[in-house]
């Protein structure tokens, strides 16, 4: 799990350097040859399509899963077989015996076993504290068993590591999934931000160019003597004020679509720029929620990536806690082979020898063990505690983006009902003005009034699509990792 650790980390720091370099896209621009053509905006579907196939900040997360899954590799490589030769030969002195032997071992989970077979041929002269080197001519042929018998054998170090990479890897793309969730969350959030400030610098500028037409109307009034200068200067300062307020909404539409470049990239990764003053007229949403998508979207809460590298760590160190527990029982080994010599030589190794050893050990307190079992346990209660937590946070997170979402359906109506009942004062003001029964300062106001209903209209719209985002967002379903 170091690795995974190691991994989550890195992201964490790529994360943040990720949000600054968000950033210096609007201080920096262009940073390609593609930022000097401007593409008109794309789908929802089609923006998140890009960011998921070829921003270099999911390429980066999806080169963790490959080095998530080289570590079960590494694990499994445990048990990999192996061969083995030694050779030992007298160069000098009064003996001049040479001997070789050549082993085959296979280790497997079961019992912390390892399954051998050796050669050994031997020849010249041995001492006799090194008859064990002596074969027959032909040589010695064994085929054995090592197995633990208390100690390891439920579960050893290699098993536990072999498990552990597994949970590693699943835990590497849980991870994965909620930090691409919330990545395709802030470059939606920033494509509805840029949607909505775009449609307000297109609603004042339909109100302005009305106003402007107004504006050569009473010029000419003026001119005849039908009204006093003063009404024109009046309303003047009033479309001067519309026309700050149209040059605000476009610096700020200006630099969300500059922001948007951020997310929005070609086959090759490079960033585009959007037509930032060509909004589309309806987004084609994939986040709609009705009573039927709220259910899953609950459902989904169970499923939660975060809770899910949480449960895994708590596999991760339940395994270890079975090390530690298994570390507290006593060494007995078992190891069992049989032999045969073949050839010509001495009486003493003809025939089928069976061999059969049995190892004990135990350390006397053995303090270390008990002291790693005690802090795994507690290390267990403390994830339980945090799981706990964590699933309460999502729960409390969700409702209250629901809450948030109920209440902006109503306010999506109610803001309509007054842009509509704006619109329909102002223009019966104008009219009441044209017909001599009320002044400019009226007319203005409620013009004003008109456009600051537009503006609140739009930003209600977009504020239930971002309570819809939310709402997905919080049950980590904007991405999925198959």
């Amino acid at each position: 799990m170091n690795a995974v650790n190691s991994l989550g980390l890195n992201f964490e720091l790529l994360k943040r350097a990720m949000g600054a370099a968000a950033l210096l896209v609007i201080l920096n621009a262009p940073v390609s040859a593609k930022d000097n053509v401007q593409m008109p905006a794309p789908t929802i579907d089609a923006l998140i399509n890009s960011m998921v196939s070829y921003h270099p900040y999911v390429l980066a997360i999806n080169e963790g899963n490959y080095q998530a899954a080289a570590e079960l590799e590494i694990a499994r490589s445990n048990f990999d077989p192996f061969i083995e030769q030694k050779t030992n030969s007298r160069v000098s002195g009064y003996y001049d015996g040479t001997s070789l032997a050549q082993r085959f071992s296979n280790p497997i989970e079961d019992f912390n076993g390892t399954v051998f077979t050796e050669y050994r041929l031997a020849g010249g002269d041995f001492p006799s504290y090194e008859g064990a080197y002596d074969t027959l001519s032909a040589g010695e042929a064994s085929v054995g068993v090592a197995i633990s018998l208390l100690q390891g054998r439920e579960i050893d170090k290699r098993r536990t590591e072999l498990r552990n990479a597994g949970l590693a890897t699943s835990q590497w793309q849980a991870l994965a999934t909620s930090m691409i969730n919330e990545f395709i969350y802030k470059g939606v959030s920033e494509y509805i931000s840029w949607y909505e400030s775009a449609l307000s610098v297109e609603a004042v500028k339909g109100l302005l160019e009305t106003a402007e037409e107004r504006e050569r109307a009473l010029v000419t009034r003026v001119q005849k003597g039908d009204i006093a200068s003063i009404v024109l200067t009046e309303f003047k300062a009033n479309l001067l004020q519309q026309q700050l307020l149209l040059a605000e909404l476009r610096q700020k539409r200006d630099a969300h679509a500059q922001l948007l470049s951020f997310y929005w990239r070609t086959e090759s990764g490079d960033m585009l720029r959007i037509r930032e003053d060509q909004p589309p007229k309806e987004i084609e949403w994939p986040f709609w929620v009705g009573e039927g998508q709220l259910v899953k979207l609950r459902q989904a809460l169970r499923q939660h990536p975060e809770l899910d590298v949480m449960k895994l760590e708590q596999q991760v160190v339940q395994n270890k806690a079975a090390l530690a527990e298994n570390s507290l029982l006593p060494k007995l080994d078992l190891k069992a082979s049989v032999a045969r010599d073949v050839g010509s030589g001495s009486e003493t190794l003809e025939g089928t020898e069976t061999k059969l050893g049995l190892s004990f050990s135990y350390p006397l307190g053995n303090r270390k063990a008990k002291a790693e079992r005690s802090q795994l346990l507690s290390k267990q209660r403390e994830l339980q505690h945090k799981l706990t937590s964590t699933e309460q946070s999502i729960t409390q997170r969700f409702e209250q983006a629901y809450v948030y979402w109920f209440q902006a359906k109503d306010i999506v109506k109610l803001q309509s009902e007054n842009a509509e009942l704006a619109r329909t004062l102002s223009q019966v003001e104008r009219t009441r003005f044209d017909a001599g029964d009320s002044d400019m300062f009226v007319v203005n106001a409620r013009m004003q009034s008109e456009i600051r209903a537009q503006i609140k209209e739009i930003k209600a719209k977009v504020d239930l699509l971002k309570a819809e985002l939310m709402l997905y967002k919080e049950a980590a379903q904007l991405y999925t990792v198959n």
